[in-house]
């Protein structure tokens, strides 16, 4: 069987993006994720700067953040993916303070790529296992 040489590439930009949120360069941001990046979060404003904000925000509080990717699928423009979020708190995070706690969450995430660039997320992550980890 012969890959679709588009959905690989939609597949490795989506690597690349989860290999810059891991090195915290979020300067790669500008050539991967659109301007108009739609994260779908509630209250959260569009957009790629955005982005740069809450990833910067979570590398406080996870310094050692690790996000690796159990399964990547794709098809036509979207991408799904299923990971973990695994760190120590080191920083206030979510109105909890630093207890120096272990995470370690899965996500399931879906994007869209539009020109080349991750145009729009939406995530399930298990939110409940995450905040009971950090509680202690």
């Amino acid at each position: 069987m012969q890959t679709d040489p588009q959905i690989e590439n939609n597949k490795t930009l989506v690597r690349r993006f989860f290999a810059a949120i891991e090195n915290a360069d979020f300067r790669v941001f500008d050539a991967i994720v659109a301007p108009d990046y739609d994260d779908h979060w509630s209250g959260q404003t569009r957009g790629r700067e955005t982005l740069k904000r809450y990833f910067t925000g979570l590398h406080a509080a996870f310094a050692d953040l690790k996000m690796p990717i159990t399964a990547i699928i794709a098809e036509g423009n979207l991408v799904a993916v299923l990971s973990r979020v695994r760190g120590t708190q080191k920083g206030d995070f979510a109105g909890i303070k630093a207890k120096g706690n272990p995470i370690d969450a899965m996500a399931f995430q879906l994007y869209r790529v539009a020109n080349g660039q991750l145009a729009e997320h939406l995530e399930v992550a298990d939110f409940l296992t995450l905040m009971t980890q950090l509680r202690g």
